[in-house]
């Protein structure tokens, strides 16, 4: 018998062995380290303007994966109106132990943001989420793509059959590609949504420039506001590439462009087409003298009926909304 051959069927098994073995043991030298970052962040600014606190914690995933499941996370992120704070019953974060430029999370059981309107007013909001998702793709410079995903929020106040957000670093321009959608929107009436009670769906398509602006908020070594002044004062806009809402009696689309001004109050115009206009019309009678639905019912009573389609312009100027030339409400600084 030829004793040396038998290498070549044990020496296979003894490297994937070895391999696991290394892969063992790497694992729990990086979960280990992972679990006290994770201590160490409890309770504290993770980034300027951005606190973090959560009442329970387990690390898991072994052997390829750092999963980290945490229970009451509580986010707070600082605004000049008061803190927004998201908490969420349960959460995770799933990541490769090699190579995690891909981070995966997930919230469950039951969310509550609040927020502050701009007069301090506090606004609340719960739901619970059949399923929410989301990714983050991080390089050597902080985030360079994120995509949330919505399913089935149920609430007493509004309800969403799917909402998701996608922002990412442009690879052509310097810009970030920003897409927003929400569809089988439920409002309760008690809240006497303008247009109606079903939005089925509102969706926006556009690009901030220049992105490189907030590369201190996703880096996060930079506030969020200070992030918005330089966008500011290197006169950023948003360009919308594409709007539309399908709201009850509104149905609309078109583009336009949107930036701030010296008070922070939102400034441009969006050129929108209306369908179906002849509800708005019919709607006039429950005009109150102010509001964006009864600027529509406004223009809608003076569109001439032969009139299929119904073009108009969304203004925002000098703190003024306008549809067309009739004033409707004033805008306050966003920031």
């Amino acid at each position: 018998m030829n004793y040396s051959h038998r290498i070549f069927l044990y020496g296979p098994v003894g490297l994937f062995a070895a391999l696991l073995l290394a892969t063992m043991g790497y694992w729990w030298i990086a979960s280990d380290a992972f679990s006290k970052r994770l201590d160490a962040l409890n309770n504290r600014d993770i980034a300027p303007g951005i606190h973090v606190s959560f009442t329970g914690k387990a690390v898991a995933g072994f052997p390829f994966r750092l999963d980290a499941e945490l229970d009451g996370l509580r986010v707070a992120i600082a605004t000049s109106h008061g803190p927004a704070i998201w908490t969420a019953e349960h959460f995770a974060s799933h990541a490769l132990i090699y190579g995690a430029t891909h981070i995966i999370f997930e919230a469950a059981g039951k969310q509550h943001l609040e927020w502050h309107g701009d007069t301090g007013q506090l606004h609340t909001y719960d739901f619970l989420p059949g399923s929410m998702r989301a990714s983050a793709v991080a390089d050597a410079h902080g985030l360079s793509r994120f995509d949330f995903d919505l399913i089935d929020a149920a609430a007493a106040d509004v309800s969403a059959a799917r909402v998701q957000f996608h922002l990412r670093k442009d690879p052509k321009i310097d810009g970030l590609d920003v897409n927003f959608s929400a569809v089988g929107v439920h409002i309760a009436p008690e809240l006497k949504p303008a247009f109606g009670v079903d939005a089925r769906q509102i969706a926006f398509e556009g690009l901030i420039s220049p992105g490189s602006t907030f590369d201190g908020l996703l880096s996060g070594h930079a506030d969020w506001r200070g992030g918005v002044q330089e966008w500011h004062a290197r006169d950023g806009g948003v360009l919308i590439n594409t709007i539309a809402i399908d709201w009850g009696v509104l149905h609309a689309s078109g583009k336009g462009a949107l930036t701030v001004d010296s008070l922070h109050r939102p400034l441009g115009a969006v050129r929108l087409q209306i369908t179906g206009w002849q509800k708005l019309r019919q709607s006039q009678a429950k005009v109150s003298g102010e509001g964006l639905a009864d600027g529509f019912a406004i223009l809608a009573a003076q569109t001439n009926p032969a009139t299929d389609q119904l073009n108009t312009a969304v203004t925002l100027k000098d703190g003024v909304l306008f549809v067309g030339s009739t004033p409707v409400d004033l805008l306050s600084p966003l920031y």
